[in-house]
C-alpha cells in the first residue's frame, strides 16, 4: 500500500473526485476494473490510472497492469525510459540518483508483475522465454538503480526455482542397454498312479537387453526387456514315491517388463515396481519308472517385482526381487546398463 500512497502524490496531488476514486476509496477493486473495462480509452488522470493499475494487480490481471504501468512510463518518463534501457543494453554505469522514485515503483510493480504470470505457468511454453527475457530486463534495471535490491534478489531466487520446476517436469524419451545375473523358478509335476508330487525347478543365467521409456526428473515410465539364456535343477523330496532328479536342464526364454520408478536423488537414483512377464522353455526328462511322468506348468509366468536403481552418470546398477502372481516362486535380478 506505501507504493500506491507514493505514486499518488508524485504524480497528481489534485486529481479531480470521479465514481472511479470513490470506488477505489471503498477498496471495491472489481468495480473499478469494470468501470476501466467499460471505457479503457478513456483519458484517465495519471492518479487515476494508478487506482486501476492497483486494483487489477490485487484481482490478478497481470498482464493489464502491465499495459498501464508501460502507458504510465511512456507518459511522464518516455526518455528516461529508453536511456536507462539502452544504457544498461551497453553496461553503462547508471546513476541511481538523476531517476524519480516514482519510475523506479513503476519498474517495480513490472517486475512483480511479469514474475507473478512466470509462477502462474504449470508447464513449459513459448510464451515463458517471451516474459521470462522482459522480467530480466526490469530486474537487471531495479539492480543498477539499486532499489530494494534484497527483495529483487529473493524473487529472483523464486522465479529461477520456479522455471527450474517446470524444467524438470517436461518427460524426454531415454534408453539403455543392460546386462543381469537372473535367478527364477518354474514348476511341473510328477504325475503318477500312485501319488503325484510337485516339483519346483531353480534357475539361474544371464539376461541381456534393455528398456525405453520416459522420465522427467521425479519418475519414469518405461519397458524394459531382455533375452535369457540359463539352466536349473530339480529334484524330488523325500516324500516321493521314485527317486527323481536332474541337474543343468537348458534354459532360454525372454523377458518384457513394464514398469514405473520414482527418482530419489539429484544423480537418478530411483525406486520402483516392475510387472515382468516371463517366457522360459525347458525340458525335463521322464522318470525312468514307467508308472511316472513329467508334466510341466505353462512356459509363461507373471511376476510383480520391486525395483531399485543406482544411477552413477550414464552407468547404473539395477536390482529386482518379485514373486509370481498365482505360485509361491520367487525372481529376482542384479546387473549393470548404461543411458544412451
Amino acid at each position: 500500500m506505501k507504493l500506491i500512497l507514493l505514486l499518488t502524490l508524485l504524480f497528481s496531488a489534485g486529481a479531480h473526485a470521479s465514481e472511479l476514486a470513490q470506488a477505489f476509496s471503498a477498496k471495491d477493486f472489481r468495480k473499478v476494473e469494470e468501470i476501466y473495462k467499460r471505457n479503457p480509452d478513456q483519458s484517465y488522470t495519471p492518479k487515476e490510472l494508478v487506482y486501476i493499475s492497483y486494483s487489477l494487480r490485487r484481482l490478478g490481471f497481470y498482464r493489464q497492469d502491465i499495459k498501464l504501468n508501460v502507458r504510465l512510463i511512456n507518459e511522464k518518463y518516455k526518455k528516461l525510459h529508453r536511456k536507462i534501457v539502452s544504457d544498461v543494453a551497453r553496461g553503462e554505469t547508471i546513476d541511481s540518483e538523476g531517476y524519480p522514485e516514482a519510475l523506479k515503483v513503476l519498474y517495480w510493480n513490472l517486475l512483480n508483475d511479469y514474475g507473478r504470470i512466470i509462477k502462474s505457468y504449470e508447464k513449459q511454453s513459448k510464451l515463458i522465454d517471451k516474459d521470462h527475457k522482459h522480467y530480466l530486463m526490469f530486474s537487471k534495471i531495479l539492480s543498477e538503480l539499486e532499489f530494494r535490491e534484497g527483495k529483487v534478489d529473493r524473487f529472483n531466487d523464486k522465479i529461477l526455482a520456479h522455471l527450474k520446476h517446470l524444467e524438470d517436469k517436461v518427460y524426454r524419451f531415454t534408453r539403455s542397454l543392460s546386462f543381469q545375473y537372473v535367478s527364477w523358478q518354474t514348476e511341473a509335476t510328477l504325475a503318477g498312479n500312485a501319488k503325484d508330487t510337485g516339483l519346483v525347478i531353480t534357475n539361474s543365467g544371464v539376461c541381456a537387453g534393455g528398456e525405453a521409456g520416459w522420465e522427467n526428473a521425479f519418475y519414469h515410465f518405461y519397458v524394459d526387456g531382455c533375452v535369457i539364456a540359463g539352466s536349473g535343477g530339480v529334484s524330488a523330496d523325500a516324500s516321493s514315491p521314485v527317486t527323481y532328479q536332474q541337474s543343468s536342464v537348458p534354459a532360454y526364454g525372454a523377458k518384457l517388463s513394464p514398469g514405473a520408478s520414482m527418482i530419489v536423488s539429484s544423480s537418478g537414483s530411483r525406486i520402483g515396481v516392475r510387472l515382468p512377464i516371463i517366457y522360459t522353455h525347458q525340458t525335463l526328462q521322464d522318470p525312468k519308472s514307467d508308472n511316472y511322468n513329467i508334466e510341466q506348468n505353462e512356459p509363461l509366468a507373471y511376476v510383480a517385482s520391486l525395483y531399485s536403481r543406482w544411477q552413477f552418470k550414464t552407468w547404473y546398477f539395477q536390482s529386482e526381487f518379485g514373486k509370481y502372481f498365482q505360485a509361491e516362486q520367487t525372481y529376482w535380478g542384479l546387473g549393470l546398463g548404461k543411458n544412451f
